[in-house]
């Protein structure tokens, strides 16, 4: 019995171990508008970026894209493709606010940036010490070519109910299995 409980025990904390590395994407399935963008083409909106598809600004330069989360999230990094062509030079970077930022991003200082040279679908990541924030906006330099990327994510740490829940379920998977045996 009681290596049952320290079983039970063991695992739940290795789960929380394991939740407190892990990361969950914040930024798909909200109301349309959640999304906001500079510009759009053909549909191409924040909307479909952050839900699997294409935002395409339909104009050069800096543009930027934004996901309204809803509430405060404890947010850890951003991933996408780029969208272009022809391949070349391109620059992002990442800002996370409690405020609506849109054209705003000029007085905020960028959480994560990435500078360099992509093709067509290149797939990045930004990392960076988990930020608070409600809205997380990328502006992007498309460079040579429309700017445009693909298939965007939010991730942020589980808040700290999801670890309680988790072990209160745990706990309760417990004191089932301990009547069980009873």
């Amino acid at each position: 019995m009681k290596q049952r409980v320290l079983a039970i025990a063991a695992l739940a904390l290795a789960a929380v171990t394991g939740l407190a590395n892990a990361s969950v994407n914040v930024s798909a399935g909200l109301s349309p508008d959640s999304y906001t963008q500079s510009a759009t083409w053909l549909g191409q909106d924040a909307n479909a970026f952050f839900n699997g598809g294409s935002w395409t600004a339909d104009n050069w330069g800096d543009q930027w894209v934004q996901v309204d989360l809803h509430n405060s999230f404890q947010v850890n990094s951003v991933s996408y493709l780029t969208h272009q062509l022809p391949d070349g030079h391109v620059s992002q970077s990442v800002y996370v606010s409690d405020s609506f930022i849109g054209d705003n991003w000029h007085s905020l200082t960028p959480v994560a940036t990435f500078d360099g040279v992509t093709v067509n679908m290149t797939p990045e990541t930004l990392n960076f010490a988990a930020v608070s924030g409600r809205y997380v906006e990328i502006v992007a330099n498309g460079g040579q070519s429309w700017t445009a990327l693909a298939n965007g994510s939010v991730a942020a740490v589980p808040e700290p109910s999801t670890y309680g829940m988790l072990l209160g379920g745990l706990g309760l998977l417990g004191v089932v299995a301990r009547r069980r045996q009873s």
